[in-house]
C-alpha cells in the first residue's frame, strides 16, 4: 500500500514507512502545528489574564468591603465562561449535551448573583425554572429538526426533563414563594417524560444501557 503523504508512520497501523522511490511527496493535508500551538498560546493567555482578573478581584473586594462579596461573583463568571467556551468548541460533544450544560452552569451562575446581592429569590422563582422549560423545548427542537437522530439527543433530553423537577422539590422545601414558572417547569417535564415512554420506549432502554452498562 502507498500512503500518498510524507509521514514517517503508517496512519492505520502505526508502523514505520519505508520510501522506496526515493521520491518525497508533497503533503495533502493542512499544516496543523502551528494551530495547534497558537491556539495553546491563546489558551494560556487567557488563562493567566483569568487567574490574575480573579486574584485582583478578591483583593480589590477586601480592600474595599462594604458587605457585597461581589468578588464571588466575578469568579464564577469566570469560571463559566470557562466552562460554556471548553465544552461549546468541543466538535464531537453532542448538540443537546451543551444545551444541558448551559442550562446546569446558568443556573448555577443566577443562583450566585441572587446570593452575592443579599438573596431576593428572583433566581429559584423565575430564572432557573425559564431555563429548563427553554432547555427542554431546546432539545426538542433539535430532535424535530434531526429526527432520524434522535436516539442521539434522547438521553440528555431524559436528564433536561428531570431537571425540570428540580424547581417543584425547591418548592415544596419552602425555598420558592411564586410557583408559576415552577409548575410550568414540572408540566413540561412531566408532558417530556411521557413523550419518551411512549414514542420511544424501546430505544431509550437500550441508550440507557448502552451509555451506563447495565
Amino acid at each position: 500500500m502507498k500512503v500518498a503523504d510524507p509521514a514517517d508512520l503508517c496512519p492505520l497501523c502505526r508502523t514505520v514507512l519505508n520510501d522506496f522511490d526515493g521520491n518525497q511527496p508533497e503533503s495533502m493535508y493542512p499544516e496543523t502545528v502551528g494551530n495547534v500551538r497558537r491556539y495553546g498560546f491563546l489558551t494560556r493567555i487567557f488563562l493567566f489574564l483569568s487567574i490574575v482578573g480573579g486574584g485582583v478581584s478578591v483583593v480589590a473586594n477586601y480592600s474595599t468591603y462594604d458587605g457585597v462579596l461581589w468578588s464571588v461573583l466575578t469568579i464564577a463568571a469566570i469560571l463559566y465562561f470557562w466552562a460554556v467556551i471548553i465544552h461549546a468548541i468541543r466538535h464531537h460533544v453532542n448538540v443537546a449535551a451543551k444545551i444541558l450544560v448551559q442550562a446546569l452552569c446558568a443556573s448555577a451562575l443566577v443562583v450566585i448573583v441572587d446570593l452575592v446581592f443579599g438573596y431576593g429569590g428572583w433566581s429559584v422563582n423565575y430564572v432557573v425554572p425559564s431555563f429548563f422549560i427553554l432547555a427542554d423545548l431546546a432539545v426538542l427542537v433539535v430532535i424535530l429538526v434531526n429526527r432520524l437522530e434522535w436516539r442521539n439527543y434522547v438521553t440528555y433530553q431524559l436528564g433536561i426533563a428531570l431537571l425540570g423537577f428540580v424547581p417543584i422539590i425547591l418548592s415544596l422545601c419552602g425555598l420558592i414563594d411564586r410557583p408559576l414558572l415552577t409548575w410550568i417547569a414540572t408540566a413540561v417535564a412531566s408532558l417530556t417524560l411521557i413523550g419518551i415512554t411512549v414514542f420511544g420506549e424501546k430505544t431509550v432502554g437500550s441508550e440507557l444501557k448502552r451509555r451506563f452498562h447495565f
